[in-house]
């Protein structure tokens, strides 16, 4: 995945939630996040993501970024930019619902993605937002990897909004150092397994 020096991927739940992408309301960039990789991209077992909704067609009010402040690598391959609710296309209601048509976050957010039309696949996914009116914020530009991808598919809209994560994120979140020490330890019972899964359970 080609990514510029200075940007940062993010590679799971846990670090979209740190970078503050689409947050706080009335930001709309989180249900875009959801509306993408739910419905415009599926990832295959090779990892590459697979065009959903054709970039080229002006569908979802998709449209060309030509990159002129440099804000993404220099590549070979077109950008296209989505989630201008001015011009909103077929976006369902729950992204454009917080539109309020006036200078405010309502409309800040972007995902920006570089398709590879022969092959029909993104080959990078970028979510930025507006610094002012016609610009990007190069230090508010992430990388979105397939991996954070495939965790937005597993959740619904309403636990991807409230903040829940996969289940791999929860243990390693909620789980006492405790209960992590002591499953490194070497124990033969039976009982004393089943005392660290029940324990470890009550956490989850």
């Amino acid at each position: 995945m080609i990514v510029g020096n200075m940007m940062r991927t993010l590679n799971n739940l846990s670090d979209l939630r740190e970078s503050r992408f689409g947050q706080p309301p009335p930001r709309h960039g989180l249900n875009l996040l959801w509306w993408f990789a739910h419905d415009c991209v599926q990832i295959d077992s090779n990892s590459r993501m697979i065009v959903q909704c054709n970039p080229t067609n002006g569908a979802f009010g998709f449209h060309r970024f030509y990159n002129k402040d440099k804000l993404l690598p220099k590549i070979n391959l077109p950008y296209y930019e989505v989630g201008n609710l001015h011009n909103a296309g077929s976006l369902p209601d729950y992204v454009t619902e917080n539109y309020t048509t006036h200078s405010d976050n309502s409309n800040t957010d972007r995902i920006i993605v570089s398709f590879d039309s022969r092959r029909r696949r993104f080959e990078n996914v970028y979510v930025t937002q507006h610094s002012d009116r016609t610009h990007f914020d190069q230090n508010r530009t992430y990388c979105i990897s397939t991996d954070l991808l495939k965790d937005i598919k597993e959740l619904s809209r309403k636990d991807f909004l409230s903040g829940r994560t996969n289940r791999s994120e929860q243990l390693s979140i909620r789980m006492p150092q405790s209960v992590q020490h002591s499953q490194t330890n070497t124990c033969q019972s039976w009982k004393c397994r089943c005392l660290i899964l029940k324990f470890a359970v009550c956490f989850l």
